[in-house]
């Protein structure tokens, strides 16, 4: 009976997430292949290469630190469409690589290039070249849309000087609107594009505000892993201090879960790696040597602290007489529906905040719209295990009996393990971030209490499908919105 409670509930709660949830924005980026191509078609025009057997490795790309600054100041709303026709919003990050050599491009939802860094062999790019070209005419030439970059962009100077015996030449431009100022350099060496910089300006007088508050939310980054420290302490002084102690088969186990899942997105960490830290002296197989080695380390550090921190709650699990681990299989059930209804109340909650505009949300820092499209189903079950086995092991399978084995209360236990599980996080992209710490506040609270009353799996489950659901909805909704315009444009062309 009460199964099928949880159940009704959690159908309940789904109807509330999927009515109240948060709006989504309509996609403007391009699809891969298509980015690609405009790349390609760049570098064999304005760098006289032709890449069309060179491996090629994309991610997708948008200036978090000016989105950033633009929602501390509450300018980012009015300025999001300029952030799309200037490549700052929507974009993708393209390295093409062949015999330690790479070239770089950055390609924005018009289809222009906005960014682009070419590292190979000079000497090979003096037969050819775009012969001379003014200020203007390159500035016509790069622009592809009336609205985007180039097309806004107004000339500012040039300048020559030498390099390796050869003439770079230099052209500054500046795009302006009435939030953000856009600087930007084209190098020409001996009469290639060898270089495309950019420099993101935002006009507003309370950059002072905006820069406090990213010195503040770097302070609350590493309060993870300040608190993971502390945890494997605390694990480590308790383990000492108890007599009875717990069988380490679990806590292995869950250790050994966190050190495999780390690896579940290595290809898509050694694509990030390559795009954007590519260095040519070293080889593909290097790089992604070092990115599986780096993932190993950290699943193995992170396994620890799971193993040491789960035998430590375990055991004064035990010596409370806490059924941590039975019926593992109505946990399970009990723990996913909160995590659906938790889903639905959570929607509900910043819905009307949003409405009652107490509160402004940044679907690009909050991963709340489908601003994840580069995202991968992997990365999605990777973070929500790491993200629930981790924090639930830490904030409510030790934590919670270690401050009742003090306390003594289930008051205490519940304001304290969930004030610092809120804290640890950063609430960015939510403004003012207070309001999200209180809502991360009464989640714990209930996850708290559903501990106590159910035991370990209906936490994590809980945590996990909340979390699963919430970091892939964005490539749900992107997926499906490709489907949709993909046989959109079957049809048209059919006519």
């Amino acid at each position: 009976m009460i199964g099928l409670l949880w159940i009704v509930l959690a159908l309940l709660g789904l109807y509330l997430f999927f009515r109240f949830k948060p709006p989504v924005y309509q996609s403007l980026l391009l699809d891969k292949e298509t980015a690609r191509q405009k790349s390609a078609e760049f570098i064999r025009t304005y760098l006289g290469v032709d890449v069309s057997d060179w491996k090629s490795f994309a991610v997708y790309w948008y200036d978090h630190d000016t989105v950033n600054k633009l929602h501390h100041v509450g300018l980012l709303n009015q300025t999001r469409q300029v952030l799309f026709n200037w490549g700052l919003l929507e974009s993708w990050r393209i390295r093409f690589v062949s015999q330690n050599q790479s070239i770089i491009t950055g390609v924005n939802a018009k289809g222009e290039i906005t960014f682009f860094h070419a590292d190979v062999r000079k000497k090979n790019l003096q037969t050819t070249g775009l012969g001379r070209v003014s200020l203007e005419q390159l500035k016509e030439d790069l622009a592809v849309d009336h609205e985007g970059l180039w097309a806004q962009a107004k000339a500012t100077g040039s300048g020559e000087k030498q390099e390796d015996l050869q003439q770079v030449t230099t052209y500054w431009y500046m795009a302006e609107s009435a939030n953000i100022r856009m600087k930007m350099a084209v190098e020409l060496y001996n009469q290639h594009i060898i270089s495309l910089q950019t420099e993101q300006e935002i006009r507003t007088e309370n950059m002072n505000k905006a820069v406090q508050k990213e010195q503040l939310e770097s302070t609350l980054g590493i309060t993870g892993v300040l608190g993971s420290c502390i945890a494997v302490v605390a694990a480590i002084i308790v383990l000492i201090h108890l007599d009875v102690r717990s069988d380490m088969t679990v806590s292995m186990v869950m250790g050994s879960i966190l050190a495999v899942c780390n690896l579940l997105s290595i290809k898509e960490d050694i694509q990030l790696t390559i795009v954007n830290a590519y260095d040519s002296r070293m080889s593909l197989k290097m790089v992604g040597s070092l990115a599986i080695l780096s993932a190993v380390l950290a699943g193995i550090l992170i396994g620890f602290v799971v193993f040491i921190c789960s035998l430590a709650g375990n055991s004064l699990g035990e010596n409370l007489h806490w059924p941590i681990w039975e019926k593992a299989g109505y946990q399970l059930l009990s723990g996913a529906c909160a995590g659906i209804i938790c889903l639905g109340l959570s929607a509900v909650f910043f819905s009307v905040l949003d409405k009652k505009k107490w509160l402004r949300i940044s679907p690009e820092l909050s991963n709340r719209t489908i601003y994840l499209s580069g995202f991968t189903f992997r990365q999605g079950l990777n973070m929500s295990l790491q993200s629930s086995l981790v924090e639930e092991t830490i904030y409510r399978l030790l934590m919670i009996p270690a401050i009742w084995f003090v306390s003594n209360s289930v008051f205490i236990t519940l304001l304290v393990s969930s004030g610092l599980w809120a804290i640890m996080h950063q609430g960015t992209g939510y403004h003012p971030r207070w309001l999200r710490w209180i809502h991360l506040f009464g989640f714990g609270c209930f996850l708290g209490l559903l501990f106590i009353e159910s035991g370990f799996l209906a936490v994590f489950a809980a945590h996990f499908i909340y979390n699963f659901i919430l970091f892939c909805m964005p490539l749900w909704n992107y997926n499906i919105q490709r489907k949709l315009n993909f046989k959109k444009t079957s049809k048209q062309s059919s006519f």
